[in-house]
């Protein structure tokens, strides 16, 4: 049986020079998702129907759910700054990855800031007639959803890091602190598509900056 040879370098080369590599697939998810939220959200004194729709399905589940969904949620809460940038050191024992971890958090916790006041959209309690509201000290803008931001920034640095079976898990769970603040009452839908979005941004610019995910393809 014929034995192939390896790759010669400039073989290698072309095939990690790929035009679509991990970094633009997650660009284009970001800028996607916040952009097409974004413009949906702009009439920030009305909501659309299927948007209620999709509020209540979720808002109505059973309040047993409450307790063990809050643990979830806090994986989008600001002081995973530090617990996410330590969790990744103890992951990886290597600094790089854990300053892209924090930085991407305190990131998306100031950028979310920023585009709520661009934006101006109310909490559902604002804008809808009937929300459980399962949640006190729930005040400010809605667009885009703060908690979100910061758990999509955080998958998307942690997300490279893992063996392949893995990958899926920080996105899945980022995804669930979403869920978790429409359930809560805190957020309508387009504010937790638009975090994503902002997240996957705010974690691509974190990885990128301290060389986590190569500029050109993924390593």
């Amino acid at each position: 049986m014929a034995r192939t040879s390896p790759p010669s370098e400039r073989a290698r080369r072309l095939v990690g020079a790929r035009p679509w590599g991990r970094h633009h697939t997650e660009a284009a998810a970001g800028v996607g998702l916040l952009g097409v939220s974004w413009l949906l959200a702009a009439r920030t004194d009305t909501v659309a129907d299927w948007e209620v729709r999709v509020f209540d399905i979720v808002n109505g589940l059973p309040g047993a759910w409450r307790w063990p969904v809050w643990p979830v949620m806090q994986l989008g809460n600001f002081w995973m700054v530090v617990a996410g940038g330590i969790g990744v050191y103890a992951f990886t024992r290597r600094a790089r990855p854990a300053l892209a971890a924090s930085s991407a958090v305190l990131l998306g916790w100031v950028v979310a800031k920023v585009v709520k006041h661009a934006v101006q959209r109310g909490r559902p309690e604002d804008l809808l007639e009937q929300v459980q509201l399962r949640e006190a000290g729930v005040h400010g803008r809605g667009y885009v959803s703060g908690h979100t931001t910061t758990a999509f920034a955080l998958a998307t640095v942690v997300t490279p890091l893992l063996p392949g079976r893995w990958r899926v898990a920080p996105y899945a769970l980022a995804s669930a602190v979403g869920l978790a603040r429409i359930y809560y009452g805190a957020h309508l839908p387009l504010d937790v598509v638009g975090g994503a979005g902002l997240g996957i941004l705010c974690g691509l610019v974190a990885s990128i900056a301290f060389g986590t995910i190569h500029p050109i393809h993924e390593r």
